[in-house]
């Protein structure tokens, strides 16, 4: 079923893609400054990279075309490559497993525990000198251990990558999930908490990681280009862009992020209420009530 952002789809949404529409810009850039500025380009998809890293709580994200693209884009930000390893667990969507077959690295499966959310213990067994990275996946909306999980990836010398397709607006411990690890991913698909129909972002706190993440997404070029660039790649790229129509629609999904939490928090303590005198139910750990 869609996830609870589609519910509130209305007026808010309709004025940001008109304002896109009437400005007949639809690609992700175009000029805001010099006296090519045109008042007409709205630059939505930089806008949304911007409030959401604020949100989070680090300098740099990076839209892209959904949540899978994303992770790719975070592995190949990493280097992480053939021969490489990610552990990742056993529970959770194919997309957190597909990236990394598809970046030719090798998934490492691992088991979880109570928070249905990587089990560190584990994590620790399962690494090996391969492995280059831990991927934790937020599964509906609760946050692996953290703490934890980033003392082993930091012990290690691994980089840890949280997965937040499930859990955009969760935090953990004052932080805002996405915002722990060495990079995040969310996405914006139909099925998540806000959507712009499809989409994710890639953040990070780290300036190497945002221009590589940013070369990937976009044919290898430099962050936020502008005219001719030769030589400046740092690898070939694909193309994950976001769209300034996808940018408008989720812009104004975030700005009703509170009141939507709000209302899911709501909603799970009535649940919570109602079955928890039910006889052999019990209820997931929780690392951040």
């Amino acid at each position: 079923m869609p996830g609870p952002g589609m519910e509130l789809i209305g007026e808010e949404e309709i004025q940001e893609v008109l304002g896109v529409l009437r400005g007949g810009y639809l690609f992700r850039y175009g000029s805001t400054v010099g006296p090519d500025a045109d008042p007409r380009f709205r630059a939505k998809v930089c806008q949304c990279e911007q409030e959401i890293a604020h949100y989070a709580g680090v300098r740099y994200g990076v839209a892209v075309n959904s949540g899978t693209s994303a992770l790719l884009t975070a592995l190949a930000a990493l280097g992480i490559g053939p021969g490489d390893e990610v552990i990742v667990p056993g529970f959770t969507y194919i997309a957190s497993i597909s990236s990394i077959v598809y970046a030719r690295a090798i998934p490492v499966l691992a088991e979880i525990d109570r928070t249905f959310n990587l089990d560190p213990e584990d994590v620790k067994a399962k690494i090996t000198r391969h492995t280059k990275a831990i991927m934790a996946v937020h599964m509906m909306g609760n946050p692996a251990r953290l703490d934890e999980l980033k003392k082993i990836a930091d012990d290690r010398g691994v980089a840890l990558i949280e997965d937040c397709a499930q859990a955009f607006g969760a935090t953990y411990r004052g932080r805002v999930a996405g915002s722990i690890g060495k990079v995040g991913t969310y996405s914006f698909n139909v099925y998540k908490t806000i959507t712009s129909g499809d989409g994710g972002m890639v953040v990070t706190d780290d300036e190497e990681l945002y221009r590589r993440a940013f070369a990937f997404h976009d044919q290898g070029h430099s962050p936020l280009r502008t005219g001719v660039e030769i030589g400046e790649r740092p690898f070939f790229g694909l193309d994950f862009r976001f769209t300034e129509l996808q940018a408008a629609v989720l812009i104004a999904q975030f700005h009703k992020l509170p009141r939507l939490l709000e209302r899911l928090r709501e909603n799970k303590k009535r649940y919570k209420a109602l079955l928890g005198d039910l006889p052999g139910v019990q209820f997931r750990e929780i690392t951040d009530e």
